[in-house]
């Protein structure tokens, strides 16, 4: 898993190993599957203070699309606890999405090749005409 990581604030770039730990540890189960984490932190209006410590989160699973998650709090750290608790939600629904898909198209494959292929008639076989 490689990690990259982007601030535009000095105090972000205090932040960006504090950042990496919890969304190591948010995604630590899924470790084997998780190529490449993004993570900007932005300071969005300066020093006026407010709600505008913006953390974003893009990370790519092996096999699936890509996974962005943004939070916007007053603080780094509330930021980046809303962004890895929801990014570990995130990749769990996809894949378990990816799953079921697969499951469901293994399951349905021979239903439709029934379907699509009906059984021929034995010729030796009459139709009764009832008149």
């Amino acid at each position: 898993m490689k990690l990259y990581f982007c601030s535009n604030d000095l105090e972000g770039k205090l932040w960006q190993q504090r950042a990496a730990d919890r969304l190591r540890q948010a995604l630590r189960r899924l470790h084997g599957l998780v190529v490449r984490i993004k993570v900007r932190l932005d300071d969005i209006n300066g020093p006026a203070g407010g709600v505008d410590k913006r953390c974003h989160v893009e990370l790519v699973v092996r096999g699936n699309s890509p996974v962005a998650v943004t939070a916007t709090a007053r603080s780094w750290q509330d930021s980046v606890e809303a962004v890895a608790s929801r990014v570990r939600q995130r990749v769990v629904v996809q894949l378990h999405r990816a799953t079921s898909v697969e499951h469901r198209a293994m399951v349905l494959a021979p239903i439709r090749a029934r379907v699509a292929a009906p059984a021929a008639r034995p010729s030796t076989q009459r139709r009764l005409r009832l008149d």
